[in-house]
């Protein structure tokens, strides 16, 4: 009896068993996705890739892509508005292998177990996240140069010189932005607003105060020294080289602490930006090049500055003496290895104004004047050594006949000299040097013609005497030149070596420093 009941529900069990066998065949037989498609309740970041094929899962994750890259970043600098997409920041987003992992899902197993998994992946759904990715100097590049656009640097009070009086113009704050912070916020923004059309962000900047205010730009009312030179007006290129560096430092403001550099001021020496070709020093001998005669601007202004009694921080004499001040009071220019450089140490501003009018080159420089009424400096250039030109250089020219002889450049003495500053206060005289200088001496440039007359070149021999060496003439012992303190408004000191050479080749040497190199560089 019991042998026949177990039969009977061992029975119905396998009739059970083989019921829910074929039901669940029948069953995944419906819900079974074909091998080349991913079954239903799978996504890719919110894209449902249910039923889709490789081919197609793929394009429809390109698409979404693409419009999420296309997304915009607005960025709010100090109320001003800066915009970009993410692609422009080097946004990507990838899936990695998750649609060949979709391929697989309900695929891997038996019948049963992928029966269940499909079962369970259409009710709680397989979500396969995007992985963003950006370029760091794209967005730190974005936020430097296009947000850092909407800022604005703080502008200390300005000074000018109209119709022959200074007037001042009110201080400005400035805004700047914190670089760091505000790409740090960008980050976050990001990450945060994923759905958002348009991420928005907040840049981080701060206040920024000028140091000089309009009460402090106004007390710059004293002329503190004016110094002027002659130039050959004749010499058209070179007196145009004159003018425009002039105007370039006319109207410079340097603030307390601040340095300022002929060099930086006047450059670059280029057509573009106002100069000609005109004579200059180069290693010994006077050649043409673009900006000659700017030293002289350089040096009318040193010997200003001097007057003022402002901070030199840096001099270089040229190479070789200039016509328009006497020794140890010039200052050349030349390159990036010789500048005048001189600094504000007073507690005002400083204005420069300076120009060229009638053959002569000007500065005068205004601050507070704090010097007692009884104070007068003059400055002294003192030679110390005398150094000769030696022996004619001859040059021999085969394409001239035997009896052309030119002088192509005349004698240069050379000096070895020091400037004095000499200040008398209340009786007592002081002596300070101020710089020391060497000037090269060098040898007059003949050309002679060695072409014989049967059309054959004569070979100089060695025996052959040059022509007797003329006694140069030798540049007459500075006088010294004082100027009394307070300075008044006629208070200009004009400044003229005399001269070893003719009107004419004056002209030339009145150049600019030669540089180390066979290119001769501007300077004066």
């Amino acid at each position: 009896m019991k042998r026949q009941r177990f039969g009977a529900a061992f029975l119905v069990l396998a009739i059970m068993f083989v019921l829910i066998a074929a039901y669940v065949i029948g069953a995944y037989r419906m819900i079974r996705p074909d091998d080349d498609k991913i079954c239903s309740g799978i996504y890719i970041d919110d894209i449902d890739i249910s039923g889709m094929t490789r081919e197609e899962a793929q394009n429809s994750l390109d698409t979404h892509i693409q419009k999420l890259v296309q997304r915009t970043l607005e960025v709010d600098v100090n109320g001003k508005t800066v915009s970009t997409t993410l692609e422009e920041l080097g946004y990507e987003y990838s899936a990695g292998d998750a649609i060949d992992q979709a391929l697989y899902v309900g695929k891997d197993g038996n019948l049963f177990h992928n029966y269940a998994v499909i079962k369970q992946v259409g009710v709680e759904h397989i979500v396969y996240p995007l992985k963003a990715s950006y370029s760091d100097k794209k967005v730190k590049k974005f936020v430097k140069n296009k947000c850092g656009k909407k800022c604005t640097e703080a502008a200390n009070a300005g000074i000018q010189m109209k119709n022959g009086t200074l007037s001042y113009s009110d201080a400005k704050d400035g805004v700047t932005l914190d670089v760091d912070t505000t790409i740090n916020a960008i980050k976050k923004a990001l990450d945060e607003q994923e759905e958002t059309d348009v991420v928005k962000v907040q840049a981080t900047v701060s206040v920024q105060h000028p140091t000089v205010n309009i009460d402090l730009a106004s007390r710059c009312r004293d002329k503190l020294g004016s110094f002027t030179t002659e130039f050959n007006a004749g010499n058209v290129s070179r007196s145009k080289n004159v003018a425009n560096a002039a105007r370039l430092i006319n109207d410079s403001v340097i603030y307390p602490g601040e340095t300022f550099s002929v060099h930086d001021a006047i450059s670059p020496m280029t057509e573009e930006n106002g100069y000609y070709a005109a004579p200059s020093y180069n290693n010994g001998q006077v050649v043409d090049s673009i900006g000659g005669g700017v030293c002289q601007v350089a040096t009318t202004l040193y010997n200003a500055v001097l007057r003022a009694e402002l901070e030199i921080v840096e001099r270089s004499p040229h190479s070789m003496v200039v016509t328009y001040v006497k020794p140890s009071m010039d200052a050349a220019i030349a390159g990036d290895y010789k500048d005048l450089k001189f600094r504000n140490n007073t507690e005002v501003p400083i204005y420069i104004e300076g120009g060229t009018g009638s053959g002569n080159v000007y500065f005068n420089i205004y601050g507070e004047e704090t010097r007692s009424s009884e104070r007068t400096v003059q400055y002294e250039s003192e030679v110390i050594e005398t150094i000769e030109p030696g022996a004619d250089k001859i040059i021999y020219d085969d394409t001239k006949p035997a009896s052309y002889v030119a002088v192509t450049q005349e004698a240069h003495t050379g000096y070895k000299a020091v400037l004095w500053k000499i200040v008398t206060q209340n009786g007592k005289t002081t002596k300070t040097q101020v710089n020391s200088s060497t000037y090269k001496a060098e040898p007059r440039y003949i050309t002679k013609g060695a072409q014989n007359t049967s059309g054959a070149t004569a070979t100089p021999d060695s025996g052959t005497k040059a022509t007797a060496t003329p006694t140069p003439k030798v540049t007459a012992k500075p006088k010294a030149t004082a100027t009394p303190r307070p300075k008044t408004k006629n208070d200009t000191t004009t400044e003229k070596e005399e001269s070893q050479e003719s009107e004419d080749d004056n002209a030339s040497t009145q150049a600019t420093e030669e540089p180390a190199a066979a290119t001769a560089v501007p300077v004066s």
